[in-house]
């Protein structure tokens, strides 16, 4: 999840046709706003493509921690 809020701009042409672009929605994120679209303009997509924060993954912070040396299972020494 993007630390920032997920914004989308809608666009609707002279035709009635709309158009979406979801903004920090990372990843797969974006996805359920297009069926949440799709529902609230009771519509069809029938063009999509990705975004830059398609591509884009929330950083992680990995820190290392001590491990225990485990008995070998098979035999019971170390």
């Amino acid at each position: 999840m993007s630390a920032n809020p997920v914004r989308i701009t809608l666009t609707v042409g002279p035709d009635g046709t709309v158009a979406a672009v979801t903004h920090d929605a990372l990843g797969q994120e974006c996805l359920p706003y297009v069926h949440a679209l799709e529902d609230m303009l009771d519509a069809m997509t029938v063009d999509s493509d990705y975004t830059q924060d398609w591509w884009r993954s929330e950083s992680a912070t990995v820190r290392p921690q001590a491990v225990e040396p485990q008995p070998d299972r098979l035999d019971g020494h170390w």
